[in-house]
């Protein structure tokens, strides 16, 4: 009975709610960060795209990454930017020969859905997944940042 105890606690110890960027907030994953700036920049729905990344980098959702939504609230010489209801939308590719297929889509699936057990962040996703996903949001905030602050 103690060493069941013990193990519950040390389970309980190791479970994390966030890495790097990301954290867990009322059972869902959320990626939040604080510019100490004053960002020219909107709440929006966001592109999210998986380039550059080889097979071994990234598993399946994350070369199937597509989009999310970006919430902006901003304070004097502050901006924080959450991305929130993160999402992938895998394809699958029915064959019939070399020459003929039908693409079907299916319904997106949610971060949590993939990273989330027990409220608690799995361990790919700590250990490796977190980086490569707070890479491409990254991505496209520098992407919308610079592209809102050229002029034309």
């Amino acid at each position: 009975m103690k060493k069941l105890i013990i193990l519950f606690i040390s389970l309980s110890l190791n479970a994390q709610n966030k890495v790097g960027n990301f954290k867990v907030y009322n059972n869902k994953i959320i990626w939040q960060r604080i510019y100490k700036k004053s960002l020219n920049i909107n709440s929006q729905s966001i592109t999210l795209r998986a380039l550059g990344f080889s097979s071994k980098q990234s598993n399946l959702w994350i070369k199937s990454i597509r989009g999310a939504k970006l919430k902006v609230e901003k304070k004097p010489n502050q901006t924080r930017l959450s991305v929130i209801d993160i999402y992938s939308i895998p394809k699958y590719y029915f064959t019939f020969g070399w020459f003929f297929g039908i693409e079907q889509n299916v319904a997106p699936r949610y971060i949590e859905e993939k990273y989330l057990f027990k409220r608690k962040l799995r361990e790919k996703f700590i250990n490796k997944d977190a980086k490569i996903i707070d890479e491409v949001i990254q991505n496209e905030i520098n992407y919308i940042i610079s592209f809102n602050e050229s002029e034309w």
